[in-house]
């Protein structure tokens, strides 16, 4: 099996491929497939390969160690793992140790099979096995050596008999850095992901599924939906008045079908029907791809609303109107970037080859669109430190690279103005109207920065002239 990892790719969260027997939902016992922490380095350069032999009463036991240079792929410490001895990926990992050649690599951390003579549960996250508190990034390893194992699990495209989590559906999952999304077929539950079907008829998304029966023609491939915020009640024979919108449910147990919900499946379903019709597909007779569809567009649409929200609780909620926006951003990147766009060929809900295609549309467009819509926050209220003396916003302010210039030429022996930078503002006020470098366009500065650069000696005497301009006059001597 080969892939290709990106250049500067994060680590991210996948699941094991064999899942385990636990209690799911409502006491009844499902297959949960717990959560692995992926990474994966381009490039990096092998400090030390070495391989140890243990002898134990089953035999001799070989293990390969690796260490890699953390400072090759601009990390701050070493790191290894153990590899497969006999392994293709060992012997990869080898030749680059000996031969001082970069190689391409993949590392699982994944949960022992006990601890302290009990088994690590499923529904246990890695995050939590790694001793994770709040940041991502910052595990503490001797929580993490006391819970997981770390093994390189691939070089240059190789993988080991030892991986544990299924590379296929790494693609789509490498946004997954709290272990909330899931692929496609299984949903979130605690700390790992149980087939979709095992949430119930009591879940949101049957309801969805059978409330569109009739639009669709079948259910099949029909969009789950996020659960709810509150729970459904108890479903019984007596109908009650419709809930308010903002209730998913009935007080009768019904779907409601006047909710916020109903009309982000109905605007999500306007939205395939519209995506489907461009790409030269006949809607009336490909039901099946109209549903397969709609499921993928909400599911792009949970991924974007729970990247934009980092700290949120791991379960998208389309009732939301940050889902609505979610759903619009789609919208915009597949309408007006052209490789971008929906085509016929990603179409049949079965075909493999338009599965893969239209997995690989569906990342391209989440990486696009979540982004624009987390820059909105950026834009959304002005910053009144990067407002310009003229009262238009600056776009780019000065770059830390253009301030570190800035303070290089303040530093010049002919300059010899650091420590007194104060006595440059008047000329900065006297060409930008200001002299925070924060309410200055970076494009303007650059070009300042670069003739003041060319001629210091030229800098410190219109510094010196703008300084002694703001001076007040002297008053004139009286005669006696």
């Amino acid at each position: 099996m080969g892939y290709t990892p990106p250049t500067k790719g994060l680590p991210f969260i996948a699941f094991e491929k064999k899942a385990r027997a636990v209690q799911g939902p409502g006491g009844k016992t499902v297959k949960a497939r717990p959560s692995v922490y992926v990474r994966e380095h381009v490039d990096v350069k092998v400090l030390l390969y070495k391989e140890k032999t243990t002898k134990t009463a089953e035999g001799e036991f070989v293990t390969g160690r690796v260490t890699f240079d953390a400072a090759s792929v601009g990390l701050t410490h070493d790191f290894g793992g153990s590899v497969e001895v006999g392994s293709q990926a060992a012997q990869l990992l080898n030749e680059a140790f000996r031969n001082q050649t970069p190689v391409t690599v993949a590392l699982e951390t994944y949960r022992r099979y006990a601890k302290d003579g009990e088994p690590i549960s499923p529904l246990t996250p890695i995050n939590e096995l790694r001793g994770i508190a709040g940041d991502v990034t910052k595990a503490q390893a001797e929580i993490t050596n006391s819970n997981c194992k770390v093994i390189i699990v691939g070089a240059n495209g190789h993988f080991t008999n030892e991986l544990v989590s299924d590379p296929d559906e790494w693609e789509l999952l490498r946004e997954n850095r709290h272990g909330d999304l899931a692929p496609d077929g299984w949903v979130s539950y605690q700390g790992a992901v149980i087939p979709d079907s095992a949430t119930g008829p009591s879940d949101v998304g049957q309801q969805i599924e059978d409330a569109l029966k009739k639009v669709l023609g079948t259910t099949a491939n029909a969009p789950s939906a996020a659960p709810a915020r509150s729970g459904r009640p108890a479903l019984r024979a007596a109908h009650s008045a419709e809930a308010k919108p903002w209730e998913s449910w009935n007080t009768d147990g019904r779907f409601n079908y006047g909710s916020y919900l109903a009309t982000a499946v109905r605007e999500t379903y306007a939205q395939a029907h519209r995506m489907t019709t461009d790409a030269g597909v006949d809607t009336a007779e490909n039901l099946e791809a109209m549903a397969s569809l709609l499921r993928l567009l909400l599911g792009m649409a949970d991924k974007i609303q729970l990247g934009v929200y980092r700290d949120f609780n791991g379960t998208p909620v389309r009732t939301d109107r940050s889902h609505h926006e979610a759903r619009a951003w789609i919208d915009y990147a597949v309408t007006h970037y052209p490789d971008l766009a929906y085509t016929a060929d990603m179409a049949d809900p079965d075909d493999a080859q338009a599965v893969a295609l239209r997995t690989a549309w569906a990342h391209k467009v989440v990486t696009t669109a979540g982004p624009l819509m987390d820059a909105v926050a950026a834009v959304a209220v002005p910053k009144p430190d990067h407002i310009a003396p003229g009262g238009l916003p600056v776009i780019r302010p000065v770059t830390d690279e253009l301030q570190s210039r800035y303070a290089a030429l303040l530093a010049l022996p002919e300059v010899g103005l650091t420590g007194w930078e104060q006595h440059a503002h008047p000329l900065l006020r006297e060409r930008f109207g200001t002299d925070e470098l924060g309410r200055i366009e970076s494009a303007s500065f650059t070009v300042a920065l670069a003739e003041w650069e060319a001629d210091p000696a030229a800098f410190t005497t219109a510094a010196r002239a703008a300084k002694e301009a703001t001076q007040p006059a002297e008053p004139a001597a009286t005669a006696a």
